[in-house]
């Protein structure tokens, strides 16, 4: 964690679960997160540790994170999200910088594979979560987010991608150098919708393809904004299994 300061916690009871909004300083920036773990856990048990990440716009507070995770931490998992740069409570609150400036793809892919991996190890020396059974899950820019993430980190076991294609953020995966190349460790499922207006049908099938290990595709119908109980069914049914 070079460059990381202590973390910060505040806790809640929330019905059957612990949540837990957290921070620490990586790089002279403030990275907020959030933590849900079930409320009553052995003390002998450590948990699987599924990280949730929004899409644009969005934030760690908004469902497509928080309650989500209120649910999956229900299955004994520890659930927790980060507001992605330029998002919700980070210093710089500008989500539409990344449209206006395609330059600072390269800078803000690289800053946040960092901060997964600081959440990470921040988490487990604070909570009983085991670092053998990591878990992703992204929607959306928190899917192109990921990609390179996860690959960068390389302890995942499993993610799931969705609505998420190659180019941009993720770069392009016919380059020998795409991180997409090194996940043979992580059993990927991309989630695409068959009515995508920003993702092409073929952007996400080359990223599909292009992933060396196990994995699957799944289709839904819908558009690119339509992220629902079907996208986090698909979702939380591929981690489920693995974790």
């Amino acid at each position: 964690m070079n460059g990381s300061s202590a973390l910060w916690t505040r806790e809640e009871l929330t019905g059957d679960v612990r949540e837990i909004s957290f921070s620490f300083q990586l790089n002279g920036e403030s990275v907020p997160g959030l933590l849900i773990l079930p409320r009553e856990v052995d003390s002998a048990e450590k948990l699987p540790l599924v990280l949730i990440q929004h899409p644009g716009m969005s934030s760690k507070d908004d469902y497509f994170v928080r309650d989500v995770a209120i649910s999956w931490a229900k299955r004994g998992w520890a659930c927790a999200g980060i507001d992605a740069p330029l998002h919700g409570d980070r210093d710089t609150h500008d989500p539409m910088a990344l449209f206006r400036n395609r330059d600072r793809y390269p800078e803000i892919a690289a800053r946040f594979a960092t901060e997964i991996s600081a959440t990470i190890d921040h988490l487990a020396s604070s909570f009983a979560i085991d670092t053998s059974r990591l878990g992703y899950v992204g929607y959306s820019l928190g899917s192109m987010l990921g990609v390179p993430a996860v690959a960068t980190d390389g302890r995942f076991r499993a993610a799931a991608f969705c609505l998420v294609g190659e180019g941009g953020l993720v770069g392009s995966v016919s380059e020998p150098e795409s991180p997409v190349r090194t996940m043979t460790g992580v059993a990927v499922r991309v989630v695409g919708k068959l009515g995508d207006e920003l993702i092409s049908r073929g952007a996400t099938e080359a990223l599909y393809a292009a992933f060396p290990g196990t994995k699957d595709i799944v289709w839904l119908p819908g558009g690119h904004y339509e992220i629902g109980p079907d996208v986090i069914k698909a979702a939380g049914d591929w981690l489920r299994d693995r974790l």
